[in-house]
């Protein structure tokens, strides 16, 4: 009797790195959450999710890809980075990644505490655009399938992709995790101290198990 083998979905990731970090005042991307950078730490996590994965560099570019030689991450450059938006370096990512991708992850690069487990409970669910919620609040990564890419090449409208979805009536799952870090970026060096703390209370509560 023969088996049917079932093709396992390729799945892609676009981490946005190409800001300034005018609202920090230091280049967040290299910052250290315990020993390991912003941008390594969401690398790390998607690359662990099995997605192959694009950073979107901008300002300091050259930085970036120094310091992630080695992870297995692609890059690409937005030159226009002081005046375009999340949705253009979005679109540069997804440009960048393989053909063939069915399903896509998309993080800032300042929210760098996910749990993995966090992302594996997103993946497992089925819809055009999942997002996790910690106690109400959306946070970050969105799951989306290929299916939205011809709306976000096409789209004109304000509020990024989240203004697409809405704008468009894109379906979406909503996922209520126990995962703070969902929700907790570092846009500022107050939200980055909030970080070091979170990280931790992890720490701390890891040891004491």
């Amino acid at each position: 009797m023969r088996r049917e083998v079932r093709a396992v979905e390729r799945l892609g990731a676009v981490i946005l790195a190409a800001g300034l970090s005018s609202r920090m005042g230091e280049f967040k991307p290299l910052l250290p959450i315990g020993g390991v950078s912003m941008i390594r730490r969401v690398v790390d996590l998607m690359r662990g999710a099995g997605a192959e994965t694009v950073v979107v560099t901008g300002y300091r570019h050259k930085a970036l890809e120094a310091h992630l030689v080695g992870c297995g991450v692609r890059f690409v450059h937005n030159p226009d980075y002081r005046h375009t938006q999340m949705l253009d370096s979005l679109r540069l990512g997804l440009g960048a990644l393989p053909a063939g991708c069915g399903r896509f992850l998309l993080s800032p690069v300042d929210v760098p505490l996910v749990r993995p487990r966090t992302v594996r409970a997103l993946l497992a669910l089925d819809a055009p655009f999942v997002r996790p919620l910690y106690r109400g609040e959306p946070g970050h990564p969105v799951v989306f399938r290929a299916g939205l890419l011809p709306l976000i090449r096409c789209y004109s409208g304000s509020g990024g992709l989240g203004g697409l979805v809405e704008t468009c009536g894109v379906p979406v799952r909503e996922l209520e995790v126990d995962d703070l870090g969902v929700c907790m970026d570092g846009d500022t060096r107050e939200q980055y101290n909030a970080l070091l703390r979170a990280y931790q209370t992890i720490q701390d509560g890891r040891c004491g198990a």
